[in-house]
């Protein structure tokens, strides 16, 4: 089993070669995206056939709110994260509850949601309203009232991009961004929320002020070794097609150092034809390194039955009521 990959797939439904596909490399997950989604039945019946794939991976998202809106077409627009947390608590909470609730209607189970990064003058996230404050103790309130607000339909968070993002000047699907010092802060606001129900996203960015100025924070063991001394739920990867990542090798050995670095999954959303190539690398090095044979059976045990939990039965206008609560509280979406 594979269940250290987190995978893309093609289209609007299953063809017979990726349903085989995917039934023997037996993923332990499955992220949609836009391309995936044309209508509330077709959605329904994509998720609802890849939860029953042989593997049972969890069904994954990206749907923070604003412009990072998987769902846009089905949800209408929803506010930006930032923009929610600036009309207060109340705003962050309403906008994940839609979240949530959306999410659960389709019985997806994760949401690759909330950016837990401090918005810096210099950054590119905060820029996209995508942060949820300027201090590590603003963003801490409000990461936990978005993750509330998801648990509260069952659909389980994920912290990202640890160990903060924020001070990155330039996008890591194009460039290696390097972290200023005051990473040392930002990465405590991910500590705190830790818990064995929410998964963490790590980034490919260099952290020096954590002590690795040589490896992206995703493929550092220094970096991964603060993260894994503390309760948590699954680690996953950032995408490794990103150009972040160019300068180390393939994207199947990507996935073996991003492993062997301590991360429980790797994430590989766009590059379809690679899904096999990666699971096959992988198995190999294991079967040379028992190490990371134990590492994987380990974050195999961890990630067994996570995003499993959506509060079933949510009605389609409970998510409509929910969004409109959300735009309202935040004045509005963008």
């Amino acid at each position: 089993m594979s269940a250290f990959l987190v995978c893309g797939v093609a289209g609007l439904e299953l063809s017979r070669d990726e349903r085989a596909l995917l039934a023997e490399m037996a993923p332990g997950g499955v992220v949609l995206f836009a391309r995936n989604v044309a209508g509330r039945e077709q959605l329904a019946a994509l998720t609802g056939e890849l939860l029953a794939l042989p593997s049972r991976p969890y069904v994954a998202i990206d749907l923070e709110g604003g412009r990072v809106n998987r769902l846009a077409t089905l949800t209408g627009p929803l506010p930006a994260a930032g923009d929610a947390a600036r009309a207060g608590l109340a705003a962050v909470r309403a906008l994940a509850e839609a979240a949530g609730a959306a999410c659960a209607h389709f019985g997806i189970g994760v949401d690759f949601a909330p950016v837990a990064d401090v918005a810096r003058p210099e950054g590119r996230l905060g820029a996209e309203a995508r942060c949820l404050g300027a201090s590590p103790a603003a963003v801490e309130r409000a990461a936990a009232a978005y993750l509330d607000g998801l648990e509260s339909f069952g659909v389980a968070g994920c912290l990202k991009h640890y160990p903060g993002l924020g001070s990155g000047a330039v996008d890591s699907h194009r460039e290696l961004p390097v972290l200023d010092d005051a990473v040392a802060a930002e990465v405590e606001v991910f500590h705190s929320l830790l818990t064995p129900a929410r998964a963490v996203m790590v980034a490919h960015a260099l952290a020096p002020a954590l002590g690795e100025g040589g490896r992206p924070a995703s493929l550092s063991r220094t970096v991964m070794a603060r993260l894994n001394r503390r309760p948590r739920g699954p680690v996953i990867a950032d995408d490794l097609e990103m150009g972040a990542l160019a300068a180390h090798g393939s994207i199947p050995e990507r996935a073996a150092a991003a492993l062997a670095a301590g991360c429980d999954q790797v994430l590989v959303c766009n590059a379809l034809d690679a899904r096999a190539a990666v699971a096959r690398h992988v198995e190999d090095a294991a079967r040379r390194d028992p190490a990371l044979a134990a590492a994987l059976r380990l974050s195999a045990e961890r990630t067994a039955g996570f995003g499993r939990g959506t509060l079933a039965g949510v009605a389609w206008e409970t998510v409509c009521g929910l969004a409109e609560m959300a735009r309202r509280l935040a004045g509005g979406g963008r």
